[in-house]
């Protein structure tokens, strides 16, 4: 909303507390908690950036989602009731705050005032409220802030001194200097080769640090089986964290890109072919609570509607489960022990369907051992993924499998070496 004329617009809230500048008396600043289902439509004139463009980014999305309780993206970290602690909430510059009672105040706004930044905040909740409606909404709130008595010729000042809060982004410089290159170039046949956030602002539904961690969980040489104090436990429990690393080590990420459609392509199939195995063993998956179900949400409560078929990201494949992205990272790095660096390239010590076979051969063990996990964790999915014992334990069946069929191959040998002989 842009304003050609003064306007009041009526705000509810939940809390509020009304503070004076101790230097400037007159500038009073009020701070609100209000309901995300009852946020009004604000005037935007004094926000240096527009929003339209900026609610697609992958940022944005995950606003909606969390402002949703996850409801849009299970992949994603929304526990439900944290909104208003995750969004910055929403800062306006009004002509006058007039107090109604206890729950009620009516903000009066001149032309070049209104909301300063939080602006996109602002406007996808205006969305939701439409779609899905606020009766589907979950109950959230988001602070606003209300600051009265400013000069109007320094609001521009102000203005734009809010909206340099989100810097540039790593990602978004390492792609200036091309370092994703040899990335782009190993997914340039695949059906997510347009749809990843390379950089800040870029649209798609595939964020480069999922990417980078998916790697990460790969890099047996950086994180040796040997050494079990060394983990790639911040591929989930510090995802933000590996854009730096990637920089830090790029020539590792790089020699390891040859092999990155092998391992987005085997991180589809971790989600979705236990589903087959578990239920053929007796068990039910869509039952488990680590598994992301179109009929049920996290708590397991049947959703009002269902959702439609999850897409799986690399292969394209729909699904109506799949295992959360908390139980994945564990089982990526677990399968480190089968690909090795030489040189400038990584190579698996067997073949790639070899790989998919042994998955296929553990996968009701690592169920049964994330269920266990699942329940020492409270059935908190975070904590599970970044719980260091359900790690090393993912890690040592991958490893006693392999040595059980290392020795199972070398019996099947001396058997074989003993017959012939037995025949000469």
């Amino acid at each position: 909303m842009t304003l050609n004329d003064s306007t009041s617009i009526t705000l509810p809230f939940l809390s509020a507390r009304k503070l004076t500048d101790p230097f400037h008396k007159e500038v009073i600043t009020y701070e609100y908690r209000v309901d995300t289902r009852d946020i009004p439509d604000l005037p935007t004139d004094a926000n240096a950036r527009p929003s339209d463009a900026a609610k697609k980014r992958r940022v944005y999305k995950s606003v909606r989602n969390a402002a949703m309780d996850g409801a849009l993206d299970p992949d994603e970290e929304a526990t439900p009731g944290l909104f208003g602690y995750k969004h910055l909430g929403i800062n306006i510059i009004a002509e006058k705050v007039e107090e109604i009672d206890s729950r009620t105040s009516i903000l009066h706004f001149k032309p070049g005032q209104g909301v300063m930044n939080g602006g996109h905040g602002l406007a996808i909740l205006r969305e939701l409220q439409e779609k899905p409606g606020k009766a589907d909404m979950p109950p959230n709130f988001i602070k606003v802030t209300v600051i009265v008595g400013l000069d109007r010729e320094v609001i521009p000042e102000v203005a734009g001194a809010n909206n340099t809060s989100v810097q540039v982004k790593a990602q978004s410089l390492l792609e200036l200097k091309g370092a994703f290159e040899p990335l782009k170039q190993a997914l340039k046949n695949s059906r997510i080769a347009n749809d990843i956030q390379w950089r800040e602002g870029d649209e798609g539904s595939v964020k480069v640090e999922d990417i980078v961690a998916a790697m990460t969980c790969f890099r047996s040489d950086v994180y040796p089986l040997e050494n079990r104090r060394r983990t790639p436990h911040n591929a989930y429990a510090y995802k933000t964290g590996l854009i730096d690393e990637f920089r830090k080590d790029t020539e590792g990420y790089h020699a390891l890109a040859s092999r990155l459609p092998e391992i987005l392509e085997f991180q589809d199939f971790i989600r979705t072919q236990p589903k087959k195995v578990y239920n053929e063993s007796g068990g039910r998956f869509g039952g488990l609570k680590f598994v992301d179900s179109i009929y049920t949400d996290a708590k397991g409560e049947k959703r009002k509607k269902e959702l439609p078929p999850f897409v799986m990201p690399f292969t394209g494949e729909e699904v109506e489960h799949r295992l959360n992205i908390a139980t994945v990272f564990p089982i990526l790095a677990a399968f480190r022990l089968l690909l090795r660096r030489d040189g400038d390239t990584f190579n698996w010590v067997t073949t790639f369907d070899d790989v998919k076979r042994l998955w296929e051969t553990i996968a009701v063990e690592v169920m049964d051992t994330t269920k266990d996990a699942c329940v020492a964790n409270g059935y908190v999915l975070n904590a599970l993924g970044k719980s260091r014992p359900h790690w090393d334990s993912v890690q040592r069946i991958v490893e006693n499998t392999v040595v059980k069929q290392e020795n199972d191959s070398m019996r099947q040998q001396l058997e074989a070496m003993l017959q012939a002989s037995k025949t000469r």
